[in-house]
């Protein structure tokens, strides 16, 4: 249960931290408890993440939240990672890999069943945190080499980083990832193979903006994010910002839906007599039909 006096008390870390411990834990909640609170327009600028896995997203992400906030930005990060398909633990360290982030910034991790898929609890995080205020909030991805597209349904703009030495990796890019960047950025610009990455991604992504910098020694990100500011600007001017918040809240709307069918479909198959399934393969569609049935029924109860 949610206790706000306010919506403003989201501005404090402590009772932020608790409402998004809880929208882990139980993301419709705190939909029901806070949709009061959530923003009727676009309040913070919120820049995807993402590309392949160790190019230096966390990196990046902690050098901006400074440059940011040496610029009087408040500054939030959304870091997402997968779930282990072995374990089905998350590490959950990207915190641990972004150092010494000011005190006014505010970072938090969040798990993800799925590398490919930003889940409910995600999406209600990035609500809750601009509901709180944040004038940039950074949402990183998990990345493994495949694109993660559903960052476009919940970002204003998505940055696709890049670094030399990807090798056959470029190949695997080529199709998904230079088709999903706002702009690109290639990052470790000291070392002499940047510059070959730098032309290459050019030619690839002829009419977007590609940006090299060094997340290490902080090089060339206040060029990173005037290019930010220029695309959201452009992106204001032709109200995409107001479309994108419409595809988040269907998106959210989307899992939301999706997460109560699959509770439900785990509950129904749990309590269903499997022990004719293997010998009598013949009845599988009478069961499927058999539990379709009852899953609309209870649908259809509702809660």
């Amino acid at each position: 249960m949610i206790s706000l006096r306010s919506c403003e008390e989201l501005g404090n870390k402590v009772t932020l931290s608790k409402v998004l411990s809880l929208a882990e834990s139980n993301p419709s909640e705190v939909l029901v408890e806070l949709s009061h609170c959530l923003p009727r327009e676009p309040r913070a600028v919120v820049v995807g993440v993402t590309g392949p896995q160790g190019v230096g997203k966390s990196t990046i992400i902690s050098s901006l939240i400074r440059e940011l906030n040496s610029g009087g930005h408040r500054v939030a990060a959304l870091l997402v990672d997968p779930l282990s398909p072995l374990t089905g633990g998350a590490v959950l360290g990207n915190r641990l890999r972004m150092p010494e982030i000011p005190d006014s910034a505010f970072a938090r991790s969040v798990w993800a069943e799925d590398e490919r898929a930003l889940p409910l609890r995600a999406i209600t995080s990035l609500e809750v945190l601009e509901a709180a205020g944040y004038d940039y909030i950074l949402v990183e991805t998990p990345g493994a080499g495949q694109v993660n597209t559903s960052v476009l349904k919940v970002s204003d703009l998505v940055l696709v980083v890049l670094m030399p030495f990807l090798g056959d990796e470029v190949q695997v890019i080529k199709a998904g990832m230079m088709e999903v960047g706002d702009i690109y950025v290639v990052n470790k610009a000291d070392v002499p193979e940047a510059e070959l990455m730098y032309g290459y991604v050019k030619s690839l992504v002829k009419d977007k903006p590609v940006v090299k910098v060094s997340a290490l020694y902080r090089k060339n990100l206040q060029e990173l994010i005037e290019t930010i500011k220029t695309v959201v600007s452009r992106k204001d001017r032709e109200n995409e910002r107001i479309r994108k918040r419409l595809d988040r809240r269907k998106y959210l709307m989307e899992e939301a839906l999706l997460e109560e069918l699959q509770h439900r479909i785990r509950e129904e198959l749990e309590e269903f007599d499997r022990t004719y399934l293997l010998s009598k393969p013949e009845i599988l569609p009478e069961a499927i039909r058999g539990l379709k049935t009852r899953l609309a029924k209870k649908l259809l109860e509702g809660p």
